[in-house]
């Protein structure tokens, strides 16, 4: 594999935790070998050293490897907090009500929903709202949950196998009443495409915001760097990258070439949050540019990532959302 950043690994755990990295080799040893495995506490080092970010060919096969985990009796320090949250709220957080604050025009009734997801409703608000108002200004017709459930992407990530096949379940007798779902979270997208889509017996259109996205109607001037979504590239929908880096070149800006590199966000801020930051820090150092003047990203976990990380790694571009450069 052609690493796209030099001197880089393009697995971002074997780049910042190559002793505990697993590699599809490995995997797919295990993989044969699990049924006559029984993994012990010691092996969550390795078995969790994987954000998700779809980059191997044994994206599925990491999750069985961690629900063999679970199975076997391990576990890990976030295991019984996210168990509590989610028969007590059905969210990955302490509660489930929606910080955001509503745009005026959303109406009561659609046969399209917009599935904003937990992170993007309960954590960064603001992110939320321009992705709203974003569509309305679009004059795309959606409605909105006033609650959701969680779509079980940090469940089935952890290993949690029978409290992620809930959420899917729930989530199935509530997409009965569209005719389509528009997602922001690309986890939320896949999942519900693979796991959930099969089982409906409708012919339920599932999208990603990035196909509502068209240039600004206002001209608009600076030098962006994006961090592209390892959610989308890695899991079949090759070519949004460009498409995104074309909307905003013809609203007028000039996009930097960052070649790309996983943030560390594919599995929130859970599980070995050490590995996670490693890899945030390294993600951030790309777009520490003096030629940048906004990074930006149309994912709420890279969002979540980039927002932080920014300020703590202090770079010199200033932190944007996508759907705010483009309003």
């Amino acid at each position: 594999m052609k690493e796209r950043i030099k001197g880089r690994k393009n697995y971002p755990t074997e780049e910042v935790d190559p002793i505990n990295f697993l590699s599809d080799n490995e995997i797919s040893k295990l993989i044969r070998q699990k049924d006559d495995l029984k993994f012990s506490q010691e092996d969550y080092n390795k078995l969790y050293n994987c954000v998700h970010c779809g980059e191997c060919e044994t994206k599925s096969e990491r999750f069985l490897l961690k629900q063999k985990y679970i199975e076997d009796g391990n576990t890990f320090d976030e295991v019984n907090e996210m168990l509590e949250y989610f028969h007590k709220y059905r969210s990955p957080y302490p509660t489930n009500k929606m910080r955001i604050k509503k745009p005026k025009g959303i109406p009561h009734e659609s046969d399209t929903l917009f599935f904003m997801g937990c992170l993007s409703r309960i954590r960064i608000p603001k992110y939320t709202e321009h992705a709203l108002q974003y569509l309305l200004n679009q004059n795309i017709n959606f409605t909105i949950l006033e609650e959701e459930i969680c779509c079980g992407w940090h469940l089935l990530a952890s290993g949690l196998k029978s409290e992620f096949e809930i959420c899917i379940n729930e989530n199935a007798e509530i997409f009965k009443r569209f005719r389509k779902v528009i997602f922001l979270c690309p986890a939320c997208y896949y999942l519900f495409k693979n796991y959930l889509k099969p089982e409906l017996k409708t012919d339920i259109e599932f999208s990603y915001i990035s196909e509502y996205i068209n240039p600004s109607k206002s001209k608009k001037a600076g030098k962006i760097g994006v961090q592209h979504l390892c959610q989308l590239i890695n899991r079949g929908k090759e070519g949004v990258d460009k498409l995104v880096d074309i909307t905003l070149e013809k609203s007028g800006y000039e996009v930097i070439d960052v070649p790309h590199w996983c943030c560390g966000g594919g599995t929130g801020w859970m599980g070995r949050t050490s590995v996670i930051e490693s890899i945030a820090r390294k993600r951030m150092s790309d777009f520490d540019r003096e030629d940048i003047d906004y990074a930006t990203t149309y994912c709420p976990s890279c969002w979540w990532i980039l927002r932080r990380f920014s300020k703590l790694c202090k770079i010199k571009p200033k932190a944007k959302d996508l759907f705010e450069l483009l309003l």
